[in-house]
């Protein structure tokens, strides 16, 4: 029998912490039984491509708003029952539920990661983290270094271990197909050059400022946008508004991530808060460059000799770095720098050496 890891996640909806569990999931498997519990149900299939091999692994929970006992003892049972090597949280939800849970059923090794600080800035959240890792006691771990830093300055005795997030070099490659015949088959215009985000559509990300930014380039570039969110209608007045219509493109929810890489010339991140993103690294797995805003943990998801960091919310700044970022001619891959710094597999011996096992496996 494969020895067992469970992530416990708040829900399963497109994002992040989402992303990192499933990637984690399907990389490690080969070697570990990698269970997600989402402590929230939702329909997984309608947010995730090709799960279908993973649906023993992955088990929702009904939590409603408010606190529920019964999570504790449902979370309990399981652990009792798998008996995994560690349980890894995620944020302050999971942190409670799954850590307390774990260390009812007696599981030796407990890891939470931070994949931001916003919150512990709000005195009660702060408050709460620290009375909760108090009785957990688990290995705390930050995702990039821009987020220890900050942990570190509002509960300076965590002392977060840094881990950053990886990539699947396997799954995210550069496409061997022409771009042109790519665009055709999407259905979108094989004449413009393209950048590319993929991100929720809401404030934090800004995609207003990118919009505005694709306002000031040449008419020969264009936007893809993958993502939902409550701005949509909104964003697409402006795209009016700033006569962008037949540039910029909604792709609404993408199922496969490497079906849009392969259709842009760079990614871009315009955001006003951020972790350590996933998408600009995927991008780059891909041969993307990415032009990402200075905030949060961005400076350390950029290839540092084809990417860019701009000041956020500066249209301008944003489109000069685009242009400059489409019209580069450079020797170097942006997929080096993922395959070096940020391969998914060496992400996860990180977090199995956290745990002092002495099981052996084949690492890139």
């Amino acid at each position: 029998m494969k020895p067992v890891i469970v992530h416990v996640v708040q829900h399963l909806k497109p994002g992040g912490i989402e992303s990192f569990a499933l990637e984690f999931q399907r990389a490690a498997q080969p070697f570990f039984d990698v269970h997600i519990i989402s402590l929230e149900k939702q329909n997984v299939k309608c947010y995730w491509n090709n799960i279908d091999g993973f649906k023993a692994f992955i088990h929702m929970l009904d939590k409603k708003p408010g606190w529920q006992t019964n999570i504790f003892t449902q979370l309990k049972l399981f652990f009792e029952k798998v008996k995994p090597m560690y349980v890894h949280t995620h944020h302050i939800g999971p942190l409670i539920y799954g850590g307390i849970a774990a260390r009812l059923a007696m599981v030796n090794n407990i890891i939470h990661t931070e994949h931001d600080a916003w919150h512990l800035a709000n005195f009660k959240s702060r408050l709460l983290q620290k009375i909760i890792v108090t009785l957990v006691r688990p290995i705390y771990v930050a995702d990039a270094n821009f987020v220890a830093e900050q942990v570190n300055r509002l509960m300076p005795s965590l002392n977060p271990v840094v881990i950053p997030n990886g990539i699947d070099t396997n799954k995210f490659k550069p496409s061997t197909v022409n771009k042109q015949q790519l665009l055709k088959e999407a259905g979108l215009p094989t004449e413009l050059k393209f950048i590319g985000c993929a991100a929720r559509l809401e404030s934090v990300k800004a995609h207003d400022v990118l919009i505005k930014a694709l306002s000031k380039l040449p008419k020969n570039i264009g936007l893809l946008l993958a993502g939902t969110g409550s701005l949509e209608a909104q964003l697409k007045q402006l795209v009016i508004h700033l006569n962008l219509e037949k540039r910029v493109f909604f792709l609404g929810h993408v199922n496969d991530m490497t079906t849009f890489y392969p259709l842009i010339d760079v990614f871009c991140l315009s955001s006003n808060n951020e972790g350590l993103p996933l998408s600009p690294m995927e991008a780059q797995s891909c041969g993307i460059p990415a032009v990402l805003t200075d905030v949060g943990g961005c400076k350390e998801a950029v290839c540092s000799e084809t990417g860019k960091v701009v000041q956020p919310n500066n249209p301008t700044l944003l489109s000069q770095a685009l242009l400059s970022s489409l019209n580069q001619k450079s020797h170097h891959s942006p997929r080096e720098f993922i395959q070096n710094k940020r391969c998914i597999d060496k992400m996860i011996k990180q977090y199995i050496s956290l745990t002092q096992s002495e099981l052996r496996w084949k690492l890139c």
